[in-house]
């Protein structure tokens, strides 16, 4: 798939959930960093220009499952597609295209880290998101998180159960379907 249909597929989804104009708005910031070229990592799955894409839509459409099939509940509709597009933003930040050769590499120069921390930070400059969507992208790592993290993880879980069936959406996407 090219950007350009990336970027389109993306906007259908964007303007049936937010209206045309909001989800212009949402649309071009994204494409503004970077996020439809982007990879979903340099050395794991959806190691290739526009997997980060390629792998949020993934991560969307198995929370759409698990929603369907588990009956889950979300605070407003549209969140389990915000929380599946929007949960790995931070690669945006995390990797560069070196044009020299030819390759996306670590990004030394960041200056905000934390995986799932930063890719709130990232969606909350284009949409507000509500406290379920917050902790679901910031928690979505579940136990690959530091250890000493894992007691919040818990509470976030018993919180908004959402958080655990995010990780689980990102697990299927990642470990089964390799993207």
């Amino acid at each position: 798939m090219t950007e350009l249909e990336r970027v389109n597929k993306f906007a259908t989804l964007a303007d049936d959930l937010f209206g045309i104009l909001d989800g212009a708005m949402l649309t071009n910031g994204l494409r503004d960093i970077g996020y439809f070229k982007a990879p979903a990592s340099i050395s794991h799955h959806g190691n290739y220009d526009g997997g980060l894409f390629d792998h949020s839509w993934a991560v969307m459409e198995e929370l759409e499952n698990l929603t369907y099939r588990l009956d889950l509940k979300w605070e407003r509709k549209e969140s389990l597609y915000i929380v599946g597009l929007l949960h790995d933003l931070c690669k945006c930040n995390e990797y560069i295209y070196n044009e020299e050769t030819g390759q996306w590499e670590y990004n030394i120069y960041t200056t905000i880290n934390g995986h799932g921390e930063l890719s709130v930070i990232l969606a909350q400059h284009l949409i507000q998101l509500t406290e379920e969507e917050m902790l679901c992208i910031r928690w979505h790592m579940g136990a690959y998180d530091d250890e000493k993290n894992w007691y919040i993880l818990g509470h976030a879980i018993e919180k908004y159960p959402n958080v655990l069936y995010t990780h689980t959406a990102d697990m299927i996407a990642s470990k089964i379907q390799g993207i």
